[in-house]
């Protein structure tokens, strides 16, 4: 696919990009967003997700399953869709349950799977887990913004170690699970800094962690929730074009999720 270097996503300096985090299994709110997508005639728009887009708090609302099968469509079948890989969908790779509020939500997925495939369901789960295994870990801008799912990791030297980040596995991969795992409290200022000027970039956009709509951290780093969130719903149209020096620069691209009837 173009803009593909391994494991890292290159993208241009035109156009604009869509930066949606966290749906798990929210399939109003991942349709609103692909409507808000589709509103942008350009054909140098492009379409982010930053992962976890599976696993709801209950399996009565979970929509995972519906919303996947149609990212993987998305992705098969349109240049300027990409989909990051988050914690929940390396947790269905590495076999790893994952837990929020006391549920066990990997449990709850493959019981959606057993539901709707039947005897088929293992097939259908190694057919999701061969799919995860193909997306990017992240995205860099030519205007030098970065995007993941969390972090950022702490040991990163340079972007070659982005681009073969999973050359080591999905399993004891410590740069792996900090780029999936890592929040706020999990680095410092300085190890934010020291993970732009490794992979040169100026400002870091990550979800995984609910905040109210969107978070600055230390000018560097933007945390947003567009779906799973503390309050408001926000996603980020970045302009691809513009020079971005921090992630201040990015809070004047944040929207707000809103609903017509």
């Amino acid at each position: 696919m173009s803009n593909y270097n391994g494991k890292l996503v290159e993208l241009p300096k035109k156009g604009k990009a869509i930066v949606v985090t966290d749906i798990h299994g929210n399939f109003d709110d991942y349709d609103r967003y692909m409507d808000i997508w589709k509103e942008y005639p350009d054909e140098n728009t492009y379409f982010i997700i930053t992962g976890d887009f599976i696993h709801a708090m209950g399996k009565k609302d979970d929509k995972s399953i519906e919303i996947l099968d149609n990212v993987k469509h998305c992705w098969e079948n349109n240049e300027n869709f990409y989909p990051l890989i988050g914690n929940h969908e390396w947790s269905t790779i590495s076999n790893i349950s994952v837990y929020k509020g006391g549920i066990n939500q990997s449990l709850n997925f493959k019981e959606l799977l057993r539901e709707k495939f039947r005897g088929k369901w293992n097939k259908k789960l190694d057919e999701y887990q061969e799919f995860f295994k193909k997306l990017p870990i992240a995205i860099r801008t030519a205007n030098k913004v970065f995007i993941s799912h969390a972090g950022p990791p702490r040991n990163i030297k340079n972007l070659n170690e982005i681009i073969n980040i999973t050359d080591r596995g999905y399993l004891d991969n410590k740069n792996l699970y900090e780029i999936l795992w890592n929040r706020e409290e999990d680095y410092t200022e300085n190890d934010l800094r020291y993970f732009l000027r490794a992979v040169n970039c100026n400002a870091m956009i990550v979800g995984h962690t609910p905040v109210d709509g969107v978070k600055l951290i230390n000018d560097k780093q933007l945390i947003v929730s567009s779906s799973y969130s503390h309050g408001k719903k926000e996603y980020i149209e970045l302009d691809l074009e513009e020079k971005i020096r921090d992630a201040k620069d990015i809070l004047k691209m944040v929207k707000q999720l809103y609903w017509y009837s």
